[in-house]
């Protein structure tokens, strides 16, 4: 596996690292103490820590939750045609069983049920929150195959705060992007478009836990990446931990 140790220093966070194709669910670390470079005693490590409560007050979120299964999945459904890249059709392919939310009856149901699969897969943060780089290898018959990834960020917002100083950026992407936030889809992104921001205010709710699905779609063979991926309260970068 191809990885580029992350960075995060002070308010300027940045995780940014590479993974062969097929690796799958998540990237979290499991070092203990002593591995990585603590004097603990190894026979008194008992693993990795418990990262802190996203929901507890006063804090926004301690990373990222990343889920990369690499099935490869075909998507030539008559009802549902791949022809470009990045084709919003391709979402219905999602393999979370909820199709993107396209259509969707009871979007924050069907949210929910979008969050409940990633957690289970990816329990825990494996990055840090910060400026949020992901690469990977791809292999797949163009447009009619996909494979799907995962960016979850759960982050509290304490009750008095000023929710329109919130908002999303991303970077360019390979081959497009599903932005979901609370239930309510942000918009798409593909490949070779610009780069994106979103005001985030309408769309939070101050003294409660909030989710950020992005779905990263890949339908063409080489490579699939987000770059740039952070969030702004102002003009500061997010990195998590207390506001």
């Amino acid at each position: 596996m191809g990885f580029r140790a992350s960075i995060f220093l002070g308010l300027v966070g940045c995780v940014d690292y590479g993974v062969k194709s097929g690796f799958p669910h998540s990237f979290a670390s499991s070092d203990t103490g002593a591995e990585s470079g603590d004097d603990t005693d190894p026979d008194e490590t008992t693993g990795p820590k418990e990262p802190p409560d996203p929901s507890e007050p006063g804090t926004f979120s301690y990373g990222w939750h990343i889920l990369d299964e690499g099935e490869r999945i075909r998507t030539n459904q008559p009802d549902f045609p791949v022809t470009h890249h990045g084709d919003e059709d391709g979402f219905w392919y999602e393999p979370s069983g909820q199709h993107g939310l396209m259509g969707s009856a009871d979007p924050a149901s069907d949210f929910e049920t979008m969050r409940d699969y990633v957690l289970e897969r990816v329990p825990e943060p494996g990055h840090p929150m910060g400026n949020l780089h992901y690469y990977a290898d791809s292999e797949l018959v163009r447009f009619d195959e996909a494979t799907f990834t995962y960016v979850l960020a759960d982050f509290m917002l304490t009750a008095d705060e000023d929710l329109d100083q919130y908002r999303l950026s991303i970077g360019a992407v390979d081959d497009a992007i599903k932005v979901l936030l609370n239930g309510q889809s942000l918009g798409v992104v593909k490949l070779d478009e610009p780069s994106r921001e979103w005001e985030l205010g309408p769309y939070l709710r101050a003294g409660e836990l909030n989710t950020l699905i992005v779905i990263l779609m890949d339908n063409d063979e080489r490579n699939k990446f987000i770059q740039d991926l952070v969030f702004y309260r102002g003009d500061i970068m997010v990195v998590g931990g207390p506001v």
